[in-house]
C-alpha cells in the first residue's frame, strides 16, 4: 500500500511538472508555431521524467546504504 502511494505521488509530481513546464514554454508561442509546441512538449516531458528517475535512483541508493549498514553491524 505504501509503495503504491509513493508511485502515485511520483506520477502526480511528474504530471504537474510537465503541465507547468509545458504551459510556461507554450504561453509565449504565437499562432502557427506547431514545431515550437512539439519541441516544448518533448522538453517538458523529458525534464520531468529525468527528475522523477533521479528521485527514484536516490531512494534506491538510500535503501542500499541502509542494507549495507545493517550487514556491517
Amino acid at each position: 500500500m505504501r509503495k503504491a502511494l509513493k508511485i502515485a505521488a511520483s506520477v502526480v509530481l511528474v504530471t504537474v511538472l510537465s503541465a507547468c513546464l509545458f504551459y510556461c514554454l507554450v504561453a509565449g508561442a504565437g499562432e502557427g508555431a506547431t514545431i515550437y509546441v512539439i519541441m516544448a512538449a518533448i522538453l517538458s516531458i523529458a525534464i520531468s521524467v529525468a527528475l522523477c528517475l533521479g528521485f527514484l535512483y536516490i531512494r534506491h541508493l538510500q535503501k542500499l546504504l541502509k542494507e549495507l549498514s545493517e550487514i556491517k553491524e
